[in-house]
């Protein structure tokens, strides 16, 4: 009997701590007790997940251009700033192009500005005094209808001049913006042989080498957050119906004793569908703990009265199916038995 009640309650939560009194031929069972109380349970979910902002946040930058990538001037895990240089297409082919293009919008304007020169406002303005005065000296008599003739043929086709004289101004005006626009189009290529930081953040991935070839669906450099002010976790569904913004949560990174009390800031309301899981977000990442890291997380969703004790108090009956405890009793002799009691476990958390 007393191999049984010992085999039972060694690993179980009995009510009282006092040491029941055996005769002295009689070893008493190295049993451990503790003592069941009401107070206050915290109903949690526990969660992993990384240091940083959610994932999708981390920008995977590829030229717009393809090409042979000449060099990257970055490492992981330096901080960038907008517009920093962060790696370089071999440009000496666009380089040679945009020089091409310069020199032809400027070979355009040149022509241009010779076709402005004016050559026929002075002479239309003589031919049309010549052709007034034949005109007068024809009606005096004196000069003959052909010299009218003559001088207003004349005068036609000083108009005429001028007219092509415009259409050539225009010709040339619309050459100089089109090299102009393939001069836009060369610079504009060359300087994408650049690739630029969008913002600031830090360098979380290189992906292309110098010598390899990529095009505009190579990813070359990723580019994180630059301040890891947030925890991302990954919650299942059912989970994430009981997490809500404001919830209180510890973490603790992954390997190290960082660990840090924070909030839920809040809860996407919708799935991966890939995955099946929600992501929160939390404030208050731990202390020195790097972009990335893994944490784990328990989020207090609730908190709940009743009879706390230790789980490992408690024994199913695989024959009954009964979830039991054992509580120390005396009699009134004052020896000590121990009396089975069911119980039912509202709520568990591996511990309590």
């Amino acid at each position: 009997m007393n191999r049984r009640v010992y085999a039972a309650a060694a690993a179980c939560v009995f009510a009282g701590c006092a040491q029941p009194n055996q005769p002295p031929h009689e070893a008493a069972p190295a049993v451990a007790v503790s003592t069941a109380a009401f107070g206050t349970y915290t109903d949690s979910v526990q969660a992993v997940g990384r240091v940083g902002a959610p994932a999708g946040s981390e920008v995977k930058l590829s030229f717009p251009q393809p090409g042979i990538l000449q060099s990257v001037s970055v490492r992981i895990g330096e901080r960038v700033a907008a517009g920093e240089s962060l790696a370089q297409l071999d440009t000496s082919g666009l380089s040679l192009s945009a020089q091409q293009a310069d020199a032809d919008a400027q070979a355009a304007a040149a022509n241009a500005a010779q076709s402005h020169v004016d050559r026929t406002s002075t002479k239309i303005a003589v031919d049309a005094a010549a052709l007034r005065r034949e005109q007068a000296l024809y009606s005096a008599g004196v000069a003959p209808l052909k010299d009218v003739q003559a001088a207003q043929a004349q005068l036609a086709q000083d108009r005429a001049d001028a007219a092509s004289a415009g259409a050539q101004i225009s010709g040339a005006n619309a050459q100089v913006q089109s090299a102009q626009a393939r001069a836009a189009l060369a610079q504009r290529d060359l300087a994408n042989g650049t690739l630029r930081a969008p913002d600031d953040g830090v360098v979380t991935g290189i992906y292309k080498h110098p010598g390899e070839a990529v095009d505009t669906t190579t990813p070359v450099i990723g580019i994180g957050p630059g301040d890891a002010r947030d925890v991302t976790l990954s919650l299942s569904a059912a989970d994430a119906l009981r997490v809500h913004a404001g919830d209180a949560v510890t973490m603790t990174v992954a390997g190290t004793d960082l660990r840090s009390q924070g909030r839920v800031q809040g809860v996407a309301p919708a799935l991966d569908p890939a995955t099946q899981t929600a992501t929160a977000v939390v404030a208050g990442v731990p202390s020195g703990a790097p972009a990335g890291s893994a944490v784990q997380a328990v989020i207090e969703i609730a908190h709940d009265r009743g009879i706390v004790i230790p789980q490992a108090a408690i024994v199913a009956d695989p024959q009954s199916g009964q979830t039991l405890v054992f509580v120390q009793t005396r009699d009134k002799n004052g020896d000590t038995k121990f009396a089975q009691r069911e119980v039912r476990v509202a709520k568990q958390d591996g511990t309590h």
